[in-house]
């Protein structure tokens, strides 16, 4: 039951990043983006515009391949749809990577979206390097790490509510939120790996 309410959590969240981002595929130029002068580019809206529609894609495929009953009965599903994930994940990382050379807040944020797409793209590799080597274990794990980076994108844009509701100033918030939402989603999502494969390994030999 508590891991279908996560999934259910994630998906939530996933459609709630949906509505969020919809606004930069209607116009040519919102949001955030009309506070950067390099927004005028058509290659960087391009990369931008990627990253975040790849983005929402891993955002909502990530889900399905944490469905232990679903994935056994549907494995050439799980795996097709692991598929689509992984490509979402790694072009949209790329394309981060790239955009986040432009970010706002200067090098403190420059640097924490850099090390975010860094880790985004090698945790997708090293999922799909152990999964291909049938090393379940280690697939699990980073694709509960993976998933966690992924899903830092909802955690940051719920940290840039901040400033809309307090006096706080948003640079400060925007800097912090380019290191503490995948910091945080990390770590909890390490937490969350053990105890599931406590629990199967408890399961097993019981």
């Amino acid at each position: 039951m508590k891991r279908y309410l996560l999934i259910g959590f994630f998906f939530v969240g996933a459609i709630t990043m949906l509505v969020m981002s919809l606004h930069f595929f209607q116009n040519e130029i919102s949001g955030i983006l009309k506070y950067k002068d390099v927004s005028s580019n058509f290659l960087y809206r391009l990369c931008f515009k990627t990253h975040i529609f790849l983005g929402i894609v891993a955002i909502f495929t990530g889900p399905t391949q944490f469905l232990t009953k679903w994935r056994a009965s549907y494995l050439k599903v799980h795996r097709r749809l692991g598929y689509v994930y992984f490509l979402s994940v790694l072009i949209s990382a790329v394309m981060g990577l790239l955009v986040a050379q432009f970010a706002m807040g200067g090098m403190v944020s420059m640097l924490g979206f850099s090390v975010l797409g860094v880790f985004w793209f090698s945790s997708a590799v090293l999922a799909i390097a152990a999964v291909r080597k049938k090393d379940i274990v280690a697939h699990k794990k980073w694709m509960f790490i993976s998933y966690g980076l992924t899903f830092a994108a909802i955690t940051q844009r719920t940290l840039l509510l901040v400033p809309l509701l307090t006096s706080i100033e948003f640079i400060f918030i925007y800097r912090l939120s380019a290191w503490l939402p995948w910091i945080l989603n990390t770590t909890i999502a390490l937490y969350l790996f053990k105890k599931s494969n406590l629990k199967e390994m408890t399961y097993r030999e019981g």
